[in-house]
């Protein structure tokens, strides 16, 4: 936004395709806004909700009380943007991902929800005969998605530093007691590390080859996905925007190109 760069597509899944939506708006500041006054808040996150709502972030509050009643988003803004973003979400009979129009992103946020429902600590959603789970588990860096759509040049933004890989995933017993509906979940929660490596690598390739510009922490992260240390996600904020501000040269140099 500092650059004045919208970029014509987006493909989001998980926190991202939240995340993207202050982005789209041109809401410059509105997601560190959220962190700062909210994420600290025992109502946004905590095993608490887990116990009440079997989410363990608290559906109601983080995506329809905060945007409608404290830190609004510009749907007027965000509906004007000629621009194609994707949300995507795994469905669970078939354990692929399902790619929503920016459409179909309303203000209720059914299919953001959808997106960032994480496996074992999020109910399935339904949305439109759909049930639907986290998109990160079947597409964590949906580069082929991009590439498949006709894209040449890339912006991938991680949340994890260059050196890292993800490994296999360590609660497999919990999974068919929990899943034994959807197997195709199951499925894919055990094979989510080698698709997350298999497109981190292909990321890598492109950079390597002038056709991706990667955006990531230079160090481990020393938050996880459920934290609320208000200090460490500003932190942490601050540092994506820094290192974001760093690449903008080599973002536009590319834009040029493939032009």
């Amino acid at each position: 936004m500092d650059a004045g760069i919208l970029f014509p597509y987006i493909a989001a899944v998980s926190a991202s395709s939240a995340n993207a939506l202050a982005y789209i708006a041109g809401q410059r500041g509105r997601n560190r806004q959220v962190v700062e006054y909210y994420v600290g808040d025992k109502r946004y996150v905590g095993v608490r909700n887990l116990l009440l709502y079997r989410s363990l972030f608290n559906i109601e509050f983080v995506f329809h009380e905060i945007p409608q009643k404290h830190i609004f988003i510009d749907w007027e803004v965000f509906d004007q943007q000629d621009i194609t973003f994707l949300t995507g979400a795994m469905d669970c009979q078939t354990g692929k991902t399902l790619w929503f129009p920016k459409a179909e992103v309303t203000p209720e946020l059914e299919v953001t929800i959808a997106s960032c429902a994480i496996p074992m600590l999020a109910p399935i959603v339904r949305h439109k005969g759909y049930s639907l789970l986290d998109g990160g588990v079947s597409d964590p860096i949906p580069i082929e998605k991009s590439i498949a759509d006709g894209n040449t040049f890339h912006v991938v933004v991680l949340t994890r530093n260059a050196n890292y890989r993800k490994p296999e995933f360590r609660y497999k017993f919990l999974l068919k007691p929990l899943y034994s509906k959807y197997p195709k979940v199951i499925e894919a929660m055990l094979q989510r590390h080698e698709i997350y490596n298999r497109q981190l690598e292909l990321c890598e390739q492109l950079e390597r080859e002038g056709k991706a510009v990667i955006i990531r922490p230079l160090q481990p992260l020393t938050v996880d996905r459920a934290g609320s240390d208000t200090s460490k996600l500003l932190a942490l904020y601050d540092e994506g925007h820094k290192e974001g501000k760093a690449a903008v040269e080599r973002v536009e140099r590319l834009l040029s190109s493939a032009k």
